[in-house]
């Protein structure tokens, strides 16, 4: 009996052994394993966004909440390297929230179980809920740069479609909308304007509204611009005649205004061209200074001027300056368009303008008109009846000389440009000539005959020989 309760208790012993044993090795591995990978605590480096969940119906924020937030965490080193921002989710639960100010507190998980979450910043987010409105408003046209347009032109009343936007928002934000308005402008334009633009919501100052959703986003607008059958609009340009004093020179001939809004019966209008000349030309014989005349127009009969507050509008300012010479010559260039937009084509009315440039005379002795290029620039016009200002280039990338050369002046400043939609392509046939070849020979002689060939090609190609005769002796 003895000897079997010794057994036991030599049992037991020997089993409290063994589990103190595993215990110091599990102890011993713990901080070896501690000592290897020690924990950081540190600021995570990168903000986590804030997820929304539960945004009750009908309602939207009005104030700008934060959206991400800062953690500071304790993780071992192993475990810092394989964490990103998406090993982390920050919540924010508005169930139950209504209109008005709530604070709502952030919580923050980690997917990684051994990751510590010490802090949150900020720890919670002030939110402010308002109720969602809907309202329909009309859409109003501000039409802008009308002074572009030139007299004796109409614009018709806009179109817009559709003529309602609904505007949704917080209804603050709704309330403070006043109106909806479209902008147009009327530069380059002579006919139809048909725009897809996006309606502005404007407070009672006319400052945008923000913060608020339109529908839909853009509407399409459309007016008519007519020009009255007995109204147009030409450029002027003035002459003149005789030279200045010797050492002097014409630097520029202006004309005030350069260009004028005439009206008369619409069959006289229709058949004028798109330049009026001043009556006579302004005589600068032995000119030493500026030479200013006001001169008559040389209008058709039954055609006058139409400008707002003149006492005399049938007369223009014509001012020709005269200047020292430096060198100054006067060139008639052809006229070229540039920038016409594809599938139009462009009708000058005139083919060519006076140019006056100046500088060392030596280059203008020399000076051919292939250096300079004159033209009308139309990039952005429609089509349409344009005035449109004249330009010439001085071609520097062929002599580098040519930049002591100046442009002063360019006659007439505007020209008329009717541009058109390009008529479509004609097709053409090529004819194809097949030359045939024959020879017909005929030779006829006295005495003795020595014939030299010579082959003559015409449309048909004939070869005729020559004969030449030599007389034979006795």
């Amino acid at each position: 009996m003895k000897k079997k309760g010794f057994s036991r208790y030599k049992w037991r012993e020997d089993l409290g052994t063994a589990l103190l044993a595993l215990a110091l090795a599990l102890v011993v591995w713990v901080n070896a394993t501690y000592q290897a990978d020690k924990p950081r605590e540190d600021v995570f480096p990168q903000p986590i966004p804030i997820e929304v969940l539960n945004a009750p119906s009908g309602l939207t924020v009005t104030n700008n909440p934060a959206n991400s937030v800062r953690v500071v965490i304790k993780a071992f080193s192993s475990s810092w390297a394989s964490l990103t921002p998406s090993s982390f989710r920050a919540t924010a639960d508005w169930k139950g929230l209504s209109e008005g100010v709530h604070r709502v507190p952030i919580k923050v998980t980690c997917s990684d179980r051994s990751v510590t979450i010490i802090s949150v910043q900020p720890e919670s987010v002030y939110v402010q809920l308002e109720r969602v409105v809907k309202e329909a408003f009309e859409v109003s046209v501000n039409i802008e740069d009308k002074d572009a347009l030139p007299l004796g032109y109409t614009i018709e009343p806009p179109e817009v479609e559709p003529r309602f936007v609904s505007v949704e928002g917080a209804a603050s934000a709704v309330a403070r909308v006043k109106a909806l308005v479209v902008s147009v402008s009327l530069l380059g334009q002579r006919t139809a304007v048909e725009r897809m633009v996006e309606p502005r919501p404007v407070d009672e100052d006319g400052a945008t509204v923000t913060n608020v959703k339109l529908s839909p986003q853009s509407v399409r607008v459309r007016f008519d611009i007519q020009k009255k059958l007995n109204y147009r609009e030409v450029a002027v340009r003035a002459r003149t005649k005789g030279n200045p004093a010797r050492g002097y020179y014409v630097s520029s001939v202006s004309v005030e205004p350069a260009t004028i809004t005439v009206f008369g019966p619409p069959a006289t209008i229709a058949a004028m061209p798109g330049l009026v000349s001043v009556k006579g030309e302004i005589d600068i014989t032995g000119a030493t200074r500026t030479v200013v005349q006001r001169m008559d127009l040389d209008l058709p009969e039954g055609v006058s001027v139409y400008r707002e507050g003149e006492s005399d509008p049938q007369r223009v300012l014509v001012t020709v300056e005269i200047d020292a010479v430096k060198g100054g010559t006067t060139i008639e260039l052809p006229l070229q368009v540039k920038k016409l937009q594809e599938g139009l084509v462009a009708k000058l009315s005139i083919p060519s303008v006076d140019v006056i440039l100046t500088g060392p005379a030596v280059l203008l002795d020399d000076l051919q008109t292939s250096m300079l290029e004159a033209y009308v620039d139309v990039g952005g016009l429609g089509v349409g009846v344009h005035q449109v200002k004249t330009a010439v280039d001085i071609l520097v990338s062929r002599n580098p000389k040519l930049g002591d050369l100046v442009v002063t002046s360019i006659s007439p400043e505007y020209v008329e440009v009717d541009i058109r939609e390009a008529p479509p392509p004609t097709p053409t046939l090529t004819p194809t000539l097949t030359p045939t070849v024959t020879q017909t020979p005929e030779v006829s002689a006295t005495l003795t005959i020595t014939a030299t060939m010579t082959p003559t090609l015409t449309g048909k190609r004939t070869v005729v020989p020559t004969p030449s005769l030599t007389p034979k002796s006795e």
